[in-house]
């Protein structure tokens, strides 16, 4: 933008030199001058518009992106508490969030990330698919202690790429590590 508003001050010190040295006599002068002036404010203003719109839209992509990076930090937490409590039920319901947690990040428009948000999703789409591929066999009497070791191992590679992108884990999700606390402080905490 500071480069836009260099050419644009750049052009109408130009245009003011040439008006200085070339000053409109008649009206039909008078009507050019200021014609060119009006395509040039909304030229100015098009091009204004469309870099503000291009901002909005990357950080809206990347809000996107460190909210999917959030849902899968969460839900890999709950995945690897279920595992430790051995409760299928928890099990069950957190591995369809995060089916439901990978469609939303197959929807952020990766054209629009900066480097290494684009890496983090990518990786955690990765990271996604092969945790979805790996309980996708798992019974109530399968092997919990193997898939909460996946899950913990897991766990640190999300929590880097989410401070690695500004946004810190320990922000993120509804509940801390031991499940007992909300982002906001103890339960009960007044």
């Amino acid at each position: 933008m500071r480069k836009l508003g260099a050419a644009i001050a750049a052009g109408g010190v130009a245009l003011g030199i040439v008006g200085w040295f070339y000053r409109p006599a008649t009206a039909a002068e008078w009507a050019a001058w200021v014609q060119a002036l009006g395509v040039l404010a909304a030229l100015f203003w098009a091009v204004r518009l469309q870099v503000g719109a291009s901002r909005l839209s990357l950080d809206q992509a990347g809000q996107v992106a460190a909210m999917f990076a959030t849902n899968m930090h969460w839900v890999f937490r709950e995945l690897n508490d279920a595992c430790v409590k051995r409760s299928w039920a928890d099990y069950a319901v957190h591995r369809r969030i995060l089916d439901e947690i990978l469609a939303q990040g197959r929807e952020v428009t990766l054209q629009l990330l900066d480097g290494r948000s684009l890496a983090m999703v990518t990786s955690l789409r990765t990271i996604a698919v092969e945790a979805l591929e790996i309980t996708e066999g798992h019974t109530d009497a399968g092997n919990w202690p193997r898939l909460q070791h996946y899950f913990d191992r897991r766990l640190p590679s999300i929590a880097a790429w989410l401070s690695a992108t500004g946004n810190p884990p320990e922000s993120s999700g509804p509940t801390d590590y031991a499940g007992l606390r909300t982002s906001y402080g103890q339960l009960g905490e007044r």
